[in-house]
């Protein structure tokens, strides 16, 4: 076990590495410095299993140091030392990039064997879900590009020939009809595309919760985008909705999916009503401070199916009668936990179907 000691009070770092030498016997290398600076270029120029850091020392006070350790980019995990027995500040510091933080008073052997090695495990599985959202970063950019530029060129290519056979008249019975069906699966394999990028990219986007997003605009510009689609007449209803806090291009989308969902479920001109509640002691269901009601007068759900609508691919009709990649409703489920909210559906067979998304 090789460790990277940051202590300035020499008392304090002799009791440190005797507890280390018992905690982890023969197998621990103990490396120590008094200032930040000089600690700070030996983990990046050291392999190190862990780095043990005070908080105040001679050339870093607590602030500065809380910001040094903000801007650390290592995979080395960190547990900060602390005379302060302060759980707000170590939850702070944990925010900050800590694996965890040890008041002194509190250490011994037993203690700092746990915690280091829990440490270690802990950031090997924050470096591997980093790594893990790094894949699928990647993998999203190579769906909305690589994924579709041979769709298009075969998009191309079907014009072309279509093109050319009408110029010689050579078109037999029947090969209109071959040509729309391969415009049929290329539009649908462009939807699974679209739907599997936002599927992927809404598990690695997280809300910012600072960010006030105004439900109003966001319905505006979708009844604009949306009033006429497959030459359905939509009606939106809403009065005045709330401004949240969250990420706002998770928001539009998850709408967006609710809206488009209650056009194309539905055999009429869709009428669309949104209703809002909220309440600012946050008493009604838990901590969810408001409530947006999603309501129209499609075909909905057969009760026996509503527990599986949230389930990637799920689809209940056929692409020939309703088209979509099955994943617009997980889209908008990974989007309301996202902002640590709560989605209820309520539907049944030919009487329409309720959204209810709760947000803190």
């Amino acid at each position: 076990m090789k460790i990277l000691l940051i202590e300035d009070n020499q008392d304090h770092r002799e009791l440190i590495e005797e507890y280390c030498s018992h905690a982890f016997g023969n197998d621990c290398d103990i490396l120590s410095f008094d200032k930040l600076k000089s600690g700070l270029d030996a983990l990046d120029t050291t392999s190190f299993d862990i780095a043990l850091i005070d908080l105040s020392l001679p050339d870093s006070c607590a602030e500065d140091t809380e910001l040094a350790l903000e801007n650390l980019d290592t995979h080395i995990p960190i547990i900060v030392l602390t005379s302060l027995n302060d759980e707000m500040l170590g939850q702070n510091l944990i925010q900050k990039g800590a694996q965890d933080f040890l008041p002194k008073d509190s250490l011994n052997s037993a203690l700092l064997h746990r915690i280091i090695n829990y440490s270690i495990e802990r950031k090997k599985g924050q470096f591997s879900l980093e790594q893990r959202a790094i894949d699928q970063q990647t993998f999203c950019i190579s769906l909305s590009h690589d994924f579709k530029a041979p769709i298009r060129n075969i998009s191309q290519l079907t014009k072309i020939l279509k093109s050319r056979l009408e110029e010689k008249n050579s078109f037999e019975e029947g090969d209109n009809l071959l040509f729309s069906k391969i415009d049929e699966r290329l539009s649908t394999m462009n939807r699974l595309i679209d739907g599997l990028y936002n599927y992927i990219l809404t598990e690695e986007l997280h809300p910012a919760p600072d960010n006030s997003v105004d439900l109003n605009n966001i319905i505006s510009e979708l009844e604009q985008l949306l009033t006429n689609v497959n030459g359905k007449n939509v009606t939106i209803k809403y009065g005045e909705l709330p401004v949240i806090k969250g990420n706002d291009t998770q928001i539009y989308l998850l709408l967006q999916n609710i809206l488009e969902n209650a056009i194309k479920f539905c055999r009429v001109d869709p009428v669309i009503i949104i209703t809002s509640k909220s309440d600012e002691s946050s008493t009604f269901s838990g901590l969810f401070r408001h409530k947006i009601t999603i309501s129209d007068n499609g075909i909905g759900i057969d009760k026996q199916y509503l527990k599986d609508v949230f389930n990637p691919f799920r689809k209940l009709h056929s692409d020939s009668d309703y088209p979509g990649s099955g994943l617009g409703l997980s889209v908008v489920e990974r989007i309301i936990y996202n902002h640590g909210g709560k989605i209820w559906i309520d539907s049944d067979k030919n009487k329409g179907t309720s959204i209810t998304l709760a947000f803190p």
